[in-house]
């Protein structure tokens, strides 16, 4: 490593560092656009805030941009985070750092976040739903057939692109789109250059994907880890998609919860009613999905309860029609992964 810091030292590469909830989805989109025109590791480095080497790297780039996703959990209904101030404290202080040649990429629907550009030097850039944003995305359809995915238009000073994510859905996935949109727009890409790039951009697994199922089903992945509001918005993503047979909801407890956990559960329950035709629980809190489905009027033979998820995946199995829509969302530590392996029949072509 040692080997390396001198190499970078010689070359100083210009960097972009990832910082947030978001960073490794906002890294990858990114990874995809600048690596249509750079050298990845020759001309720019990539790193995520996390990374052992990050700060050294960053500091020492003759142009650093520092690009932060969201700090705290976004309201899938409205353009506005709940930002933590606890955990942008020392992304705060690397902001504050930056000189004024610099750049810094910032979310403008967290609030926290927003705030970073008013305490530092560096060129502010920002990407949002937000009316104000620098970078922003408008109407967003939701497709399933024949094309299955997300659309929406990029508009930057005037001028507006259409952007497609291919077999991806949800805010994180926009918002890495917007995030990479920037940074090219930093390097000198224009819009039209950026959008094609982002076809490359597969989102990562876990997060909003969507994959092939078994009995030609279609399986929304969400699987890497839930809150109370990512589940409300994965939710609401699958009953708006159309042309499906059935929709089935499969979700793990959301171990995070906190001390309203059986309100959560039983909210987001009372949600699946009107997004899902059948109902899979997997967990002790799980149940109060359940309860919630049952209070909104969801008969009992149409939710299926389970303790773990091997178990629900096997009886999942059995229930799968021709033409299913089926969302697995959950906690990491309910290992919802393992429903997706059982019922995955390989990529989408």
């Amino acid at each position: 490593m040692i080997l390396n810091k001198l190499l970078f030292l010689l070359k100083r590469q210009k960097v972009i560092l990832t910082a947030g909830k978001g960073r490794e989805t906002a890294e990858e989109a990114i990874f995809r656009v600048i690596a249509r025109h750079f050298k990845i590791g020759k001309e720019i480095i990539i790193c995520d805030y996390a990374d052992k080497d990050a700060d050294f790297f960053f500091k020492k780039s003759r142009l650093p941009i520092l690009v932060v996703s969201h700090i705290g959990e976004y309201h899938p209904e409205k353009e506005f985070f709940a930002g933590d101030i606890d955990r942008v404290k020392k992304i705060e202080k690397l902001a504050s750092s930056l000189p004024s040649h610099t750049y810094l990429i910032l979310n403008f629907d967290d609030e926290t976040v927003r705030e970073l550009k008013n305490k530092s030097m560096a060129h502010p850039i920002t990407f949002g739903f937000g009316m104000r944003a620098d970078v922003r995305a408008t109407d967003i359809v939701l497709t399933q057939f024949p094309a299955r995915g997300t659309n929406f238009k990029i508009n930057h000073e005037g001028n507006i692109v259409p952007c497609w994510l291919e077999n991806l859905f949800g805010k994180e996935n926009i918002y890495a789109a917007l995030a990479a949109v920037s940074a090219g727009l930093v390097l000198g890409l224009n819009l039209v250059e950026v959008s094609e790039a982002l076809k490359d951009f597969k989102g990562l697994p876990g997060i909003m994907q969507l994959v092939a199922g078994i009995k030609n089903s279609l399986i929304l992945n969400d699987s890497k880890n839930a809150s109370p509001l990512s589940m409300l918005e994965s939710l609401e993503i699958l009953k708006k998609i159309d042309g499906a047979q059935r929709k089935i909801a499969v979700l793990g407890d959301m171990v995070g919860a906190g001390k309203y956990a059986i309100e959560a559960h039983e909210t987001i329950g009372e949600k699946v009613k009107g997004s899902a035709d059948l109902l899979f629980t997997v967990g002790e809190r799980a149940r109060f999905f359940a309860q919630g489905a049952k209070n909104k009027g969801m008969a009992e033979d149409k939710i299926f309860q389970f303790d773990d998820a091997l178990s629900a995946a096997k009886a999942l199995q059995n229930e799968i029609k021709e033409g299913d829509f089926i969302l697995i969302d959950g906690s990491k530590e309910m290992s919802m992964i393992e429903v997706v392996k059982e019922i995955k029949a390989g990529p989408i072509v």
